[in-house]
């Protein structure tokens, strides 16, 4: 009996490949930046843009922090109901859009030097960084909650939802492969010089 109703339920549920592949796709810019942030943003401060040891790391320790007050905070709003009329897009789906955006206007500006205070002091720059950091965190956390959170509301078949997470993992694979092969790439990764590394001049490669 549970296998027949089971069995109806998947016949009645199936989500159309187009869903599934724009499902699938809907994180992979988090991924990509999510790639440069953890793997190259310390190695861009400290060697590019020449930070103190301890000015380096209070900035990741700041996006770290955003990150953890925005992600319970976004949430318990993605799940809250109300009449505010940008929700008719969806809630989450609201939120998925919002996340973008910040992602989009505040992810630049941390691989780029200070506009306008580049020759200042390193204590004004951190400032200036960590602003953009912090939009950054809050619009990947959003984008990441409310992505994950579409899968119930998309579909109530299970082994649907866990071909739905399976598909968002593969491009996040996909992303980091992106972004190491693209790095390695634009660096030169692999040169016989020991004395080689990276420098001031490298700013361009990684904007």
């Amino acid at each position: 009996m549970t296998d027949a109703v089971q069995s109806f339920e998947t016949s009645q549920h199936t989500l159309l490949l187009s869903t599934r592949l724009a499902y699938s796709v809907g994180h992979v810019l988090n991924d990509l930046c999510a790639s440069m942030w953890f793997t190259y943003m310390l190695v861009y401060l400290h060697y590019v843009l020449e930070f103190d040891n301890n000015f380096a790391g209070v900035l990741l320790l700041i996006g770290q922090a955003a990150d953890a007050l925005a992600t319970p905070f976004v949430g318990f709003e993605s799940d809250r109901i109300d009449n505010f009329w940008l929700c008719r897009y969806g809630r989450k789906k609201t939120w998925h859009l919002l996340g973008t955006i910040c992602v989009l206007i505040s992810f630049p500006f941390l691989f780029n030097q200070c506009l306008g205070c580049s020759s200042s002091h390193q204590t004004a720059q951190v400032i200036y960084y960590a602003a953009f950091i912090i939009v950054f965190q809050f619009g990947w956390a959003s984008v990441q909650i409310s992505h994950l959170s579409l899968i119930p509301d998309l579909t109530p078949v299970s082994s649907e939802r866990v071909e739905l997470n399976s598909l968002r993992y593969a491009f996040t694979v996909a992303s980091n492969v992106c972004v190491y092969g693209i790095t390695w790439f634009e660096l030169g990764v692999g040169g016989t010089d020991k004395d080689q590394h990276l420098t001031r001049s490298d700013a361009s490669v990684f904007r």
